[in-house]
């Protein structure tokens, strides 16, 4: 008689188990995991609808900027540049009847004056009123997306010792799609009232 080797020790037992998982611990596992990444993705997703669009920002920054530049660079004169008297005018007084420089946009021949305006004082139609504005960047000539909307008020206001005639606050507001409202602020002083842009 031979004698044969066990592969096991005496008095152990070897499990069925030892072979793998069953279908129902995987089923199961496959459960909790999916429901966990259900959950998961549910609450990113809610964070992310949610969360601030810095598109709506950033395009009424850039509106608001381009306008704020338009405006400010233009001329802050006494005189209409057709007044003969343009270049000498010291004050008001010396411009050619009906060639002062007055709020809101100028009519020459019966024509309104168009974008960009020759004076800081064309953009609106008096001191300290907003006036609604297109906020198409001229400089491009692409037009505002749809959906926002630009307001100008410019008062005068005197600082660091400048009267309230020589220096102008300019204020853009860009409002836009989910509630964005971009504000800028700037001054325009009368720094050289004989110079046309």
């Amino acid at each position: 008689m031979s004698i044969v080797e066990a592969p096991f020790p005496l008095g152990c037992t070897v499990s069925r188990r030892l072979g793998g998982f069953t279908l129902i611990e995987t089923i199961v596992f496959l459960l909790v995991v999916g429901i966990g990444v259900a959950g998961l993705l549910s609450a990113m997703s809610t964070a992310i609808r949610f969360s601030a669009d810095p598109l709506p920002q950033k395009q009424a920054l850039a509106l608001a900027e381009s306008l704020m530049e338009e405006i400010t660079s233009a001329g802050f004169t006494f005189c209409q540049p057709q007044d003969p008297n343009f270049l000498s005018a010291t004050n008001t007084a010396q411009c050619t009847a009906g060639m002062v420089e007055n709020v809101g946009p100028d009519t020459f021949s019966g024509v309104l004056e168009a974008r960009p305006y020759d004076n800081v004082n064309d953009y609106v139609g008096e001191f300290g009123k907003p006036l609604k504005i297109d906020a198409t960047d001229l400089s491009s000539g692409i037009a505002a997306p749809a959906g926002y909307d630009a307001w100008v008020t410019i008062s005068q206001l005197g600082i660091a010792g400048i009267s309230a005639t020589e220096s102008l606050l300019v204020n853009v507001m860009v409002t836009g799609p989910d509630n964005t409202r971009i504000s800028l602020d700037g001054f325009r002083t009368r720094h050289a009232p004989r110079v046309s842009p």
